[in-house]
């Protein structure tokens, strides 16, 4: 029983694995994750930089006149990175991003480990 259960956790994790161009936006929502788009704005030796951009947590914003919007919360993000394995630079929920070392990633790439489910 327990065997059955371990093993149906299991399949309810999906993992998505990326090469994604600097600058690209990663958007969740078309992986079963939050309204949430990641941008990965630049990798060097120690830090990745990003950008998560927050459909679900909109901020009002007032202009000249009587009348705003909803704008989503912007936020950016530096990261150290892990001496070993994947640096998580998003968890919400279920849904958790990490950035893994790759000699193989292209120029000017990084790749990126979306993890969506138990």
């Amino acid at each position: 029983m327990i065997g059955t259960l371990l093993s149906g956790s299991a399949f309810a994790q999906q993992t998505h694995s990326f090469d994604v161009k600097i600058g690209q936006r990663i958007k969740f929502r078309d992986m079963g994750g939050p309204n949430v788009e990641l941008i990965v704005n630049g990798v060097d030796q120690f830090d990745i930089s990003v950008t998560v951009i927050d459909y679900e947590h909109m901020r009002f914003v007032r202009t000249n006149g009587s009348y705003g919007y909803q704008q989503p919360g912007v936020t950016n993000k530096q990261f150290k990175i892990a001496d070993r394995g994947g640096t998580q630079i998003f968890h919400r929920g279920d849904c958790s991003v990490y950035y893994v070392p790759d000699m193989n990633t292209r120029m000017n790439h990084a790749k990126v480990e979306v993890k969506v489910g138990l």
